[in-house]
């Protein structure tokens, strides 16, 4: 409804909500017995709401266009008023888009101040997105929020992606307070503008790379590639905790010279050093090794998200086959993931243990880092080539540093 998106007030429902947010929603739910909901609009009501809303927003749609986006869907226009008041005091807006209308918003083609007709959809057809297109819901109205929530979580509604934007600290402090993730992927490109509750099968399949899942307090539990001390400390303890300690392997055997020749995966559970794994690499082929998880969490899928996170790291930087060793005991385990006998490998031992070659064939990524790339996604950290590095803010200082002086 806006010239630029705006800020929203749009939770995320119950099932992605943090604790805080879950005891605000509690308290949100308290306070919608006193707000009235109803997505019948009239016309007569229109202009009214927008001059007002205007006033916080800024430039908002024509009230014709909003009509018409009302009777395309009417689940588009919701309208709140404090219970015992007759007239609509407030409002939410979405844009109820079908597939080429998301790509349409994540492209910049959608018009936000006249979006066109062919990208939404009607009120009997599945969305694949819900973009909160507009929200002024001053005092208490903001409660009747969840109600249009409960619509939009109905089956109907469910697989849906629900996409916002944020333009301040605070809004972003609210984005992430209610679930929504920053940032979303579309087209093989990372939109930092947008913040996004993902929903369908194909989004969620799509979202973060398995190597760069991690996030304090977005994802307590998942994995990230090492890029500081502070990670190699933690890695340390994981390997010192198994190797070491559970199976009495010297110091200098465990760790043998090529950590910092390495690239380590650090996996986390509930923000808990859990497991890791290191990855070399060599001419035409990476090796994996060093595979370590607690004993602690080994019920979980941390081994499992450990290999397939390595293996895409590997596809990711363009490799096509894997090399590895395996205890014999182990073996069922990496031909889980694609992992062969080396052709003509014999057994052979050491720290104890008799281990086996193993060599996996991979395609690489999609996005594989290339030379086509350009020169900043390969000065990005490691593990984080699908956002922008520091190295880009700076470009920004490079028209300064260069402009004329008096």
């Amino acid at each position: 409804m806006s010239a630029k998106p705006q800020n929203s007030v749009f939770p995320a429902n119950a099932s992605g909500l943090t604790a805080e947010a879950a005891l605000e929603a509690q308290r949100m739910q308290r306070a919608a017995a006193m707000v009235t909901v109803s997505n019948r609009l009239e016309r007569a009501d229109v202009p009214r709401l927008l001059e007002a809303a205007g006033k916080v927003i800024g430039q908002l749609a024509e009230p014709a266009t909003v009509i018409r986006i009302a009777e395309k869907n009417p689940d588009a226009i919701w309208l709140f008023a404090r219970r015992g008041r007759t007239r609509a005091e407030g409002f939410m807006s979405a844009l109820l888009l079908n597939e080429a209308g998301r790509s349409a918003l994540f492209e910049g083609s959608l018009n936000l101040l006249d979006p066109q007709d062919e990208y939404l959809v009607c009120q009997h057809e599945r969305p694949a997105a819900i973009y909160v297109w507009a929200s002024f819901t001053p005092g208490i109205l903001a409660a009747g929020i969840n109600r249009v929530m409960d619509r939009f979580d109905s089956p109907h509604y469910a697989e849906a992606d629900v996409v916002s934007t944020s333009f301040t600290i605070r809004g972003h402090r609210a984005m992430v307070r209610r679930g929504f993730e920053h940032g979303v992927w579309h087209d093989g490109h990372f939109l930092e503008g947008f913040y996004m509750i993902p929903r369908r099968s194909k989004t969620l399949a799509e979202r973060l790379p398995r190597y760069a899942t991690h996030d304090p307090v977005l994802r307590p539990t998942g994995i990230r590639v090492v890029t500081g001390f502070d990670d190699m400390m933690r890695v340390a303890a994981v390997r010192s905790a198994v190797f070491i300690g559970e199976q009495a392997c010297p110091f200098d055997e465990e760790f043998d010279g090529n950590d910092l020749a390495a690239t380590h995966l650090l996996a986390l559970v509930d923000n808990e050093p859990a497991g890791c794994m290191r990855v070399r690499y060599f001419g035409d082929f990476a090796k994996m090794e060093r595979l370590a998880v607690r004993k602690e969490f080994r019920t979980s899928r941390t081994a499992f998200e450990l290999v397939r996170a390595s293996v895409a790291l590997c596809k990711e930087k363009g490799f096509r086959r894997i090399y590895g060793h395996a205890r014999e005991d182990y073996l069922p385990f990496w031909q889980h993931f694609g992992f062969k006998l080396k052709e003509n490998g014999a057994p052979f031992a050491f720290s104890d243990h008799v281990f086996v070659e193993m060599i996996d064939d991979i395609e690489p990524s999609p996005t594989a880092i290339s030379l086509k790339d350009g020169p900043y996604r390969l000065i990005r950290p490691e593990g984080a080539w699908h956002v922008p590095g520091p190295l880009e803010l700076s470009a920004a200082r490079h028209a300064h540093s260069h402009s004329p002086h008096m």
